[in-house]
């Protein structure tokens, strides 16, 4: 008896050594693919070049994650795209190599800087690339902007996603059209383009829906819009760093112990 029980021990203990392995294996696999993601997207490194007052900050639900911010800047143009596609961990970063790699085509290759045309470009090649797997329903939603500081000009065009921007302790949303990119939308799909005149000190904000959507507080309720607005507004007196920290302290302690339920992405920048 003894003999056995030492014997189902041992084969225990080999089989969690292994299982540890394994995981130990795929973790490493995990953080350099997002080493790879982070290279590919042009992150905060050169969002900070082109806008020295902005922060942008990343809470991934398994490594790697399904949203990204693509930054380029296009002579007197800054180009800034954020992006939630389906899904979470391995799909969803395959997801955001497509989307990224699309953008790099339309902007780099094609040299477009109007969003509507930029967001119209995205859907029809994303479209094109996935319409010979049947089984894909994917796609993803997407806000981006081109802003001119010499013109004092921002662009923005919205695919299910918004753009906040506080201006005088007053927060304005500008949203985006009730259209993806790729699902079901239509290949030559119109996407409207908002032009604003931007003024100093105007600050704006994208985010993906993995921050208002997250359960949380007192009653287990999602953080909401209506909630992220009053707090954008209420940190204003911070500069963009420390918006950017306490935004993130926020949402963690509004977890209270709940599971992430999806990635969380947000960008904020100062004019």
């Amino acid at each position: 008896m003894e003999t056995l029980l030492f014997e189902n021990t041992a084969i225990m203990e080999e089989q969690n050594r292994m299982l540890e392995e394994k995981n130990k294996a795929l973790t490493d696999s995990l953080n350099y693919a997002k080493n790879i993601q982070n290279a590919v997207t042009h992150k905060s490194e050169r969002l900070e070049k082109v806008l020295p007052q902005s922060f942008m900050f990343e809470m991934p639900l398994d490594i790697v994650s399904g949203d990204f911010v693509r930054v380029d800047k296009k002579g007197d143009k800054i180009l800034l795209a954020l992006a939630d596609c389906t899904g979470h961990g391995i799909p969803g970063a395959l997801m955001s190599m497509v989307g990224c790699t699309l953008l790099n085509a339309i902007v780099n290759c094609k040299h477009k800087t109007h969003p509507s045309i930029i967001l119209k470009s995205l859907n029809y090649r994303f479209k094109e690339l996935t319409s010979q797997a049947t089984t894909i329903n994917d796609g993803m939603d997407i806000g981006f902007c081109s802003i001119d500081l010499n013109k004092m000009q921002l662009d923005f065009a919205g695919a299910h996603r918004p753009l906040y921007l506080v201006r005088n302790g007053e927060l304005i949303e500008i949203k985006g059209d009730n259209l993806s990119i790729g699902y079901h939308t239509p290949d030559g799909a119109e996407f409207k383009t908002h032009s604003i005149k931007l003024e100093k000190d105007d600050t704006l904000y994208m985010f993906s829906d993995g921050y208002t959507d997250q359960f949380g507080g007192e009653k287990g309720k999602k953080f909401s819009s209506k909630r992220l607005k009053e707090t954008l507004v209420s940190i204003q007196y911070l500069d963009m760093d420390e918006q950017g920290h306490y935004l993130k302290r926020i949402i963690n302690r509004w977890k209270k112990g709940l599971e992430q339920i999806d990635d969380i992405c947000v960008m904020g920048f100062r004019i």
